[in-house]
């Protein structure tokens, strides 16, 4: 099963951001840090060097990162995992929340002007 986003944008990061998260298994909660490599407002791509033991059954992640300034808290299930040399991407569908996607818009405007005028200082 191969699964398709259908997102008006997705945006790759120029530097990654860290995320931690939690994982409920057996009564148990998990901690665990990973970095986001792209986002958009309802779903990210996760770098992680944990194996979270996704076999195409519901795996759900509560997750949290601050993209500009704000602390971002969502939750999301995993859709697909592909491994890689030194750890594992996962693909996130978070929860269709939509004061979480606007702060995750607003956030990336303001994400998004810092880089640009850090690009242009160091191009003067």
């Amino acid at each position: 099963m191969e699964y398709r986003r259908k997102e008006s944008f997705r945006h790759v990061l120029i530097h990654e951001v860290p995320v931690t998260y939690t994982i409920q298994k057996d009564g148990r909660t998990t901690y665990q840090k990973g970095k986001i490599v792209d986002i958009s407002p309802s779903g990210l791509k996760l770098f992680t060097e944990e194996n979270l033991q996704y076999e195409r059954r519901t795996l759900e992640l509560d997750l949290s990162f601050i993209l500009y300034s704000k602390p971002i808290n969502v939750k999301g299930d995993v859709r697909w995992k592909k491994t890689s040399g030194d750890g594992y991407y996962y693909g996130i569908d978070m929860d269709n929340v939509e004061e979480h996607q606007e702060l995750i818009i607003s956030e990336l405007k303001l994400r998004r002007k810092k880089e640009v005028f850090e690009e242009k200082r160091q191009n003067s």
